[in-house]
């Protein structure tokens, strides 16, 4: 299933939820394998589990957000390309991040040592957990590759639009790594061993999912040799990659002022003790995953924005905003309302320890209020890389950031834990208000 491309034919709601509902059934099975490895771990004798790998998601979470840039500059150059119909563009964007995928893969294999040392000095982590997160850490960094070169070409057949190939690559490797958590840890009691080595079987069945779907993707290359060798020449220019590595590069920065953010908050929960930590930990991952429904809407909204800039439409980027704005709002409102009526029983599909259930209890409230804050902040900003503007996305996240950093200096030691989610909550809310003020900038880009 592909999507029309037509700039002649309006963006009605339906055509826009064609891509959109697949996008974040998928996405919105990412956040759930956090969610099960939190879950698994939330069952066993101990909170260290839990805060162990809780530990090791966020070094992960740190390297993979880093280098996010491969995924959403992918899915924007792969949307524009899709309007030019060129051999050549489509080419060029895959091959040219599939390059970068494959060079920072390696330079992560050489660094593992001192990356992990590196998170331990801003960590401060009991002597169980920090075994639990070498053990987790040890096993998923040799799956750096697997991961990077499937953003590549996730970002790639989302951007052209390929509906059901981006749903079999995410929810199947998804769906397998959930099943297997659960084989290997409740049934074959390996552990934490055993939530790794089920994430890391998963990462290369989507390798290969991504690799057969990309295959029958792909337009016909020439037939002869020397011609396909000119193509990949043409397709691996330095001009390219500096101009992609440009645009890339305000998402990698905007992608640091996100970690340096969620890092300060998982170094100073973790100061308040292993079951605030564990409680924090279970609240994250619940967000994350509305996080990531935002993330879907985000994902439809860049492909509708790539066909924009590519064919300089702007009446069709006011469409693809308005259109955006309203599912923000009507996904918000009903994941706050979700979140209000049942927290309970969501929070305690996470763990059964009474400790740390009573400590997420009491941070219920930010949870109603995260949805309505974050949303357009986390899905406007699709339009922004869809059509390669991205320097506002940078500028936004880093005022955000400043803002968040006043309020967890000012709120923390008057408030402690409860200092720390107001902070969280107005680093979401300035990604929103300080993002949709460049929407002028975005329209004068389509124009150009």
């Amino acid at each position: 299933m592909t999507a029309d491309f037509s700039s002649a034919e309006p963006l009605t709601q339906r055509r826009y939820a064609r891509i959109l509902v697949p996008f974040v059934l998928s996405t919105a099975t990412q956040p759930l394998l956090g969610a099960v490895d939190t879950a698994v771990m939330g069952h066993m004798s101990d909170p260290s589990y839990i805060a162990g790998v809780a530990v090791g998601a966020v070094i992960f979470n740190t390297i993979y957000w880093l280098l996010g840039f491969l995924r959403v500059g992918s899915t924007g150059f792969s949307a524009q390309a899709a309007t030019q119909g060129s051999v050549e563009h489509i080419c060029k964007a895959l091959l040219v991040p599939g390059v970068m995928a494959l060079g920072l893969s390696l330079l992560l294999l050489l660094l593992q040592k001192p990356i992990f040392a590196g998170a331990l000095l801003i960590l401060s982590l009991e002597s169980a957990t920090l075994d639990v997160a070498r053990t987790y850490y040890d096993i998923l960094i040799w799956g750096a590759p697997l991961v990077l070169c499937n953003y590549v070409i996730l970002g790639w057949l989302m951007g052209a639009a390929r509906i059901r190939a981006t749903v079999v690559v995410q929810v199947g490797s998804n769906v397998l790594n959930m099943i297997l958590a659960l084989l290997f840890v409740p049934v074959l009691e390996w552990g934490v061993t055993g939530v790794a080595c089920a994430t890391l079987i998963a990462q290369a069945t989507a390798l290969v999912t991504g690799l057969v779907c990309l295959k029958k993707a792909l337009p016909p290359l020439p037939d002869d040799t020397k011609a396909r060798l000119a193509l990949l020449k043409e397709a691996l220019n330095w001009q390219d990659m500096v101009a992609m590595a440009c645009v890339n590069g305000h998402l990698l920065l905007r992608t640091i002022c996100m970690l340096a953010q969620t890092n300060i908050f998982m170094a100073t929960a973790s100061t308040f003790g292993t079951t605030t930590l564990s409680a924090n930990a279970v609240l994250v991952q619940v967000l994350l995953i509305f996080t990531y429904v935002f993330e879907g809407i985000a994902n439809a909204s860049s492909v509708f924005a790539g066909q924009a800039r590519g064919s300089r439409n702007e009446a069709l980027m006011r469409q693809v905003l308005g259109i955006t704005l309203r599912w923000t709002l009507i996904s918000g409102l009903v994941m706050a309302a979700i979140y209000a009526l049942w927290h309970t029983p969501i929070l305690a599909l996470f763990t059964d320890l009474d400790a740390v259930l009573d400590k997420a209890a009491e941070l219920a409230l930010w949870g109603v209020f995260f949805p309505l804050v974050s949303g357009p902040g986390l899905t406007v900003y699709g339009l922004f890389t869809g059509a390669s503007v991205t320097r506002p996305v940078f500028a936004s996240t880093l005022q955000a950031l400043l803002a968040f950093l006043l309020v967890w200096a000012l709120a923390v030691p008057a408030l402690g834990n409860d200092g720390l989610w107001i902070a969280y909550l107005v680093f979401y809310t300035g990604r929103s208000l300080f993002l949709l003020p460049y929407v002028r900038t975005l329209m004068q880009a389509t124009r150009a």
